[in-house]
């Protein structure tokens, strides 16, 4: 059930990505840009299609966890089970989105979500292929009485009221401040200014921030500035998604100390060996002088990132309905048709001198796979990923023809790319 939400909502998600466009236009602001845009909606779209393996891996080891040992089973017919599973999900929700602003472990699979340098719709669904543990929160819930489905329905919900609150357009919202999250708290909430950072957890209700003393509203004398402290700088989905746990678990293998090695993991957000920070120093955004990346991209490259994302959507949403009853060979293919060219074309966008060799490789790779495993396609979906294909070919062409001087004017203008190091807004 949870799973139909989102998917009878992915249309209203791109619906008000495409009013919130409108409303750029009119208002003349520029909250938007290709590059960054591609990077957040590329990493939903690769976070959708893990989607399946992470609810099958959570509800497994849930069914297995508690097995008969629930306290109860509330009935999914009463009302009451609904509201009360709700608000309790609202309420596990603030803790495990706390801790994963808290924890080094927890915030590893969160920084994706906070490493925009820009705040609207599309941030909203810039989401997390990496983290698989956070079922680990649903446990009370289920242990006290509420039903799978409604715990998983109304997780859905959760999340699809979570979407519109990513926006700079909605100012705030009377009475509805002192209850709801709105887009003004949420601003804060993705902030990294210092009055900003770790605050304003909930995901419907702003009540358990104000209980538990995490709440800070939105100061007119201090606009939000958006992002991480130690930037990704990237707009390909795999380093984003990696980022942090490479740079965790290169701190672990290389600190002297046994003891910094395990308990790296469970430290507060950001938190280093002394020698790692000594030998291997990470630098932080200098909010007096903050710059966001921003590589200049030729219009044949940014249209190609529009293209790769316009091809991929249906793929994604497949993946969540047609895709099960397909075979294992022919969802795997289809998740690799996602998933790869997502990444080469983050290359682009940042300027990557091997970004189009990448790209014609990956071409050349699918091309195969398809000969070898296209039986395994029946319908449409055959059509559809030929038809892909062969405009992914033409469209390579194009940058080929035009890509040199592009490459060397984004390098230019890119400089070279620092590697960031992980950690979160503190």
């Amino acid at each position: 059930m949870d799973s139909v939400v989102i998917l009878y909502a992915t249309p209203f998600f791109l619906l008000l990505i495409a009013i919130e466009l409108l409303a750029e236009k009119v208002r003349n602001t520029d909250f938007y840009r290709v590059n960054d845009a591609f990077g957040s909606l590329a990493l939903g779209i690769t976070s959708q299609s893990t989607l399946l393996i992470k609810l099958s891996i959570g509800a497994y080891v849930i069914s297995t966890l508690l097995g008969e040992w629930k306290l109860a089973q509330w009935s999914a017919a009463s009302p009451w089970t609904w509201i009360i599973t709700f608000i309790g999900y609202d309420l596990t929700y603030y803790w495990k989105h706390r801790c994963a602003h808290t924890v080094n472990f927890w915030w590893a699979g969160h920084a994706i979500h906070h490493s925009s340098e820009e705040f609207n719709l599309t941030t909203a669904l810039r989401q997390t292929s990496s983290s698989v543990f956070g079922w680990v929160f649903s446990i009370p819930l289920l242990w006290l009485g509420a039903p799978l489905d409604v715990f998983l329905t109304c997780a859905a919900l959760n999340l699809v009221y979570q979407y519109w609150v990513h926006t700079r357009h909605i100012k705030r919202l009377g009475w509805l401040e002192q209850v709801m999250v709105t887009p003004s708290h949420h601003r804060v909430h993705h902030g990294q200014n210092a009055v900003y950072v770790d605050k304003n957890h909930g995901g419907v209700f702003i009540i358990w921030d104000k209980l538990f003393g995490t709440f800070q509203r939105e100061l007119d004398e201090v606009p939000v500035i958006y992002g991480v402290r130690r930037p990704l700088q990237r707009f390909n989905p795999l380093s984003a998604n990696f980022q942090v746990w490479a740079s965790l678990i290169g701190d672990a293998w290389r600190t002297r100390s046994w003891w910094d090695k395990l308990r790296i993991w469970f430290m507060p957000t950001g938190w280093r060996p002394a020698d790692m920070q000594c030998n291997y120093p990470l630098a932080k955004t200098d909010l007096d002088d903050f710059h966001k990346y921003d590589p200049v991209n030729s219009a044949a490259v940014k249209w190609f990132a529009v293209f790769q994302l316009t091809a991929a959507v249906p793929v994604s949403v497949g993946l969540a309905g047609y895709l099960q009853g397909l075979p294992y060979t022919a969802v795997f293919f289809c998740w690799s048709l996602v998933t790869a060219p997502l990444i080469t074309t983050g290359l682009l966008l940042e300027g990557r001198k091997s970004a189009l060799t990448v790209e014609m490789l990956r071409l050349l790779a699918s091309g195969v796979v398809f000969i070898l495993m296209g039986a395994a396609l029946t319908g449409m979906a055959w059509w559809y990923v030929l038809a892909y294909l062969s405009v992914n070919s033409v469209w390579w062409l194009i940058l080929w023809r035009s890509g040199s001087a592009g490459d060397s004017e984004m390098r230019r203008a890119s400089g070279d790319l620092v590697t960031a190091g992980e950690g979160g807004p503190s």
